[in-house]
Parts: structure tokens; C-alpha cells; sequence
């Protein structure tokens, strides 16, 4: 089949990898505009472009991808059908209207639940048990549009953003190959959201990292993992910034509380927990002090030296 394919992160670039193993045409990429990165800032390309690049295939790069120009461009090769995961952009429907069997997306919930930027990461935050991914034709509205089909993940308490996202990743890309086979140059089936049921998902903030241990032990144990990787969740320990990498809730460890949510409990010399909210420790598993490498929670202790009465802010 003869595809136009929309996707800028790492995970995007795998789907594109499958489809060209399967022997799919793919005409053109489109991918978000190289980033600064390092000290250098030194503009570095999309895992998209990268691909696409080691491919020959044409890649296409926009500012605004809503102008006449960048829309002309696009629709001028013609192709059968466009495909869209984690792009970046909103896809205006002089583009996502053109293919003749239409713009399908791979979006990571079981739509109409977490519309939006960040559905990986807002189904651990939330504590849910299953995610999934969903194929869907584009409309106007964003992740609104008629559902083609959908496969269900189960989350377990281990499963980071990470973990969580390759495993939709792995099965979003099995569903869309086994589409493509299945078609008989036709649209696809689908039917629409139940409107009235759809909740919404926010892009995650800088600020949205910070750890407020004045709330519960379960939401931030949630927050830690749904937040890594990339989004590392922090707190500040003697004026200085910590990196929370992984954590977990203490369930058979009881020791005297201080009634102060973020004070610091040595509980042994291996173990460290901090208290929260509901009176609940938060056991440190994996950290990184500021300018430092990230570290075992023994190291930290070994190295930084924390006492019990101490504060994480």
C-alpha cells in the first residue's frame, strides 16, 4: 500500500520500521523540525527522520503545517492512505481528508477515555489497571474521531511510562499491520465514540514533576513511575535538586512517625523512606542527586548520609 506517514519520537519510528518490513510504499515522512540538544544545542533529528533518512524516503518538515504550501506539499504525492502516530501537530482536514481510504491514528488508550497528549502517562497516574490502543480515523476534533479497532494492556504496579508504552507500542503495531492486510481497498469499519464518556489528558509541565509528599503514598508511587521515563519526577534535599527514579510503598515496615509529610526516615542503613500524607512511607529505590549519576538508594545513603528528621521539599 502506498503510504503517507506522520510520527516524530521513538516509538512512532518503529511502527514506520514495521511497515517497511512488510513491504508497504512509504511515499513520504513527516516529523516534527530538528531540536537543539546537549550543551551544543546542536539542532539533532526526530528517531522518525533518522530512519526515514537511512531509508531514502523523502522527509518533510514544517513550521505550520496548516499553510497552503505545507498542505500542497503533502497531498502531492498522491499517496492511498495516511497513517499518524505521535506526530506533535494537529493535521488539518485538507490533508487528513485527501487519501483516498483516509488518515488512521494509533493513540495510546482505549478511546474515548484520555484524549489528549499524555494517555500512557495519565492511565498509571490514575491507578487504572488496563489501558490500550486504539486505531481511529482523524477528524477535526481531536482523538474524536470513528473507532477502527481497539486492543486492551493490562498495567501491573511495575510498569513505568516506559515499560507501559512499548508494550501499546507492540500491540498498536501488530493491529495496524494486520489492518493493512485485511483491506480491501476500502475505508475501514468503524464506529463513533460515545462522546458524553470521553475524559481529557493534559501535556505534562516542568512544574508537573515536582513531588508534594503531603499527598498520598499511592499517587505518588503512580506519579514516579508514570512520569519515567523523560518527565523524572524530583524533590530537593539540603537546598539541592533529587531525581526520583523508582520508589515503592512500604507495606511490613513500621516505624514511629513524625506526622510531617516529607521528612526522612533512615530505617536501616540500606533503606529510605520518606513519609507522606497519609502516613504512609514511600520507600527510595533509585535516585539521582544533583550533578550525580543516578544511584541506588544504598548509595545515596553511603554518600549523601541522611538522618531521620531531615525534609525533602
Amino acid at each position: 500500500m502506498k503510504i503517507g506517514y506522520f510520527g516524530t519520537p521513538e516509538h512512532s519510528a518503529k511502527l514506520l520500521d514495521a511497515l517497511i518490513k512488510e513491504g508497504h510504499e512509504v511515499l513520504f515522512v513527516a516529523t516534527n523540525l530538528d531540536k537543539p540538544v546537549g550543551r551544543d544545542k546542536n539542532p539533532a533529528p526526530s528517531p522518525v527522520k533518522k530512519l526515514a533518512v537511512e531509508k531514502n524516503i523523502p522527509v518533510l518538515q514544517f513550521p505550520n503545517i496548516r499553510n497552503d504550501a505545507a498542505i500542497d506539499k503533502i497531498n502531492s504525492y498522491d499517496a492511498e492512505i495516511y497513517i499518524v502516530f505521535a506526530y506533535g501537530y494537529i493535521i488539518p482536514s485538507r490533508i487528513f481528508n485527501f487519501p483516498r481510504l483516509g488518515t488512521i491514528n494509533l493513540h495510546g488508550s482505549l478511546l474515548p477515555e484520555y484524549r489528549g497528549a499524555s494517555p500512557v502517562q495519565s492511565a498509571i497516574l490514575d491507578g487504572k489497571e488496563e489501558t490500550g490502543a486504539t486505531i481511529q480515523y482523524i477528524t477535526e476534533e481531536l482523538d474524536a474521531g470513528d473507532i477502527i479497532s481497539q486492543m486492551k494492556v493490562s498495567i501491573s504496579r511495575e510498569d513505568t511510562f516506559g515499560t507501559l508504552l512499548e508494550k501499546i507500542t507492540e500491540l498498536g503495531i501488530y493491529d495496524v499491520l494486520r489492518l493493512l492486510k485485511i483491506s480491501d481497498e476500502k475505508k475501514f469499519e468503524a464506529k463513533p465514540q460515545y462522546h458524553k464518556e470521553a475524559t481529557h489528558c493534559k501535556k505534562i509541565k516542568p512544574e508537573d514533576r515536582k513531588l508534594d509528599f503531603s499527598l498520598p503514598a499511592e499517587f505518588l508511587f503512580s506519579k514516579i513511575r508514570a512520569f519515567n521515563p523523560g518527565y523524572i519526577c524530583y524533590t530537593s534535599f539540603r537546598d539541592k535538586r533529587l531525581n526520583i527514579y523508582s520508589a515503592k510503598i512500604s507495606t511490613e515496615i513500621s516505624i514511629p512517625l513524625l506526622n510531617k509529610p516529607g521528612t526522612v526516615h533512615l530505617i536501616t542503613k540500606k533503606i529510605i523512606g520518606v513519609e507522606c500524607g497519609d502516613s504512609k512511607i514511600l520507600i527510595l529505590e533509585s535516585v539521582q542527586p544533583e550533578n550525580k549519576k543516578v544511584m541506588s538508594s544504598v548509595d545515596f545513603i553511603n554518600g549523601a548520609k541522611p538522618q531521620t528528621g531531615e525534609v525533602f521539599l
